[in-house]
């Protein structure tokens, strides 16, 4: 089993009745066996074009754990329901603190292993021509 992040654009006609639309993914993500860590609401945004005629959306961020050979039906899953718009699913990092389902956990930090390098501006002097 392995630890995934999946982010899920909700239609905003079904995100009015947030639960349900919560249960609705959680219900396509336990029938391939996957086991939901944490849940957060990202909230309703304007989209930068349409999906499905769709201009706002709400987005779901959802850690869950689950074997790497379901993953391709519930991405199959996710593109056949008429709640969810688009999916995005991602294997983890690092696996967030468990919590309960629907607790908000804090987004995790993307850090890099290179540092990072100052870009100096060099300024010349020039003399003007006489």
């Amino acid at each position: 089993m392995r630890t995934y992040e999946a982010m899920f654009l909700i239609d905003n006609t079904k995100a009015n009745d947030w639960d349900s639309a919560v249960q609705h993914v959680h219900d396509i993500l336990k029938k391939g066996g996957a086991q939901v860590i944490s849940t957060e609401k990202w909230g309703e945004r304007k989209l930068a074009y349409q999906v499905n005629g769709h201009r706002r959306g709400t987005y779901m961020q959802i850690y869950f754990d689950a074997a790497t050979d379901t993953i391709p039906d519930m991405r199959r899953a996710c593109i056949l329901s008429d709640t969810i718009l688009r999916t995005l699913i991602l294997k983890a990092h690092k696996r967030p603190e468990p919590g309960a389902e629907g607790s908000v956990a804090a987004p995790p930090s993307f850090e890099t292993s290179e540092p990072t390098r100052e870009i100096k501006k060099e300024t010349r002097t020039e003399k003007p021509a006489v």
